[in-house]
């Protein structure tokens, strides 16, 4: 996970089951987020991040962003998630894991 990685949450190349549920407030939940990122590493690179953590729940507003961290073993690094469209409950996002790692 050291490599720089662009994950298309949901995207079409991706497992079914990555879309997020709104809140009544439209947002997407913080757990939500947080399974969705981990789901998505887990897809594209074969390998789930021990934990996500994201610092609340996302606006789901197109081109709302939140930074998180995951960690993989004694690895850290951080993400930002980027919320890319909004159809009703549908929400789909991306994912950039940063190009540094915060610890190793």
């Amino acid at each position: 996970m050291v490599r720089r990685l662009v994950v298309a949450v949901c995207g079409i190349a991706l497992v079914a089951g990555c879309s997020a549920h709104v809140e009544v407030t439209r947002r997407v939940a913080k757990t939500d987020l947080e399974k969705g990122i981990a789901d998505a590493l887990q897809s594209s690179i074969g390998q789930r991040p021990d934990t996500v953590t994201c610092p609340g729940p996302i606006d789901a507003k197109v081109g709302q962003q939140m930074r998180c961290e995951l960690s993989a073993g004694t690895t850290r690094a951080g993400l930002t998630a980027t919320i890319n469209t909004v159809n009703g409950s549908d929400v789909r996002y991306s994912v950039k894991v940063d190009d540094h790692v915060i610890s190793n």
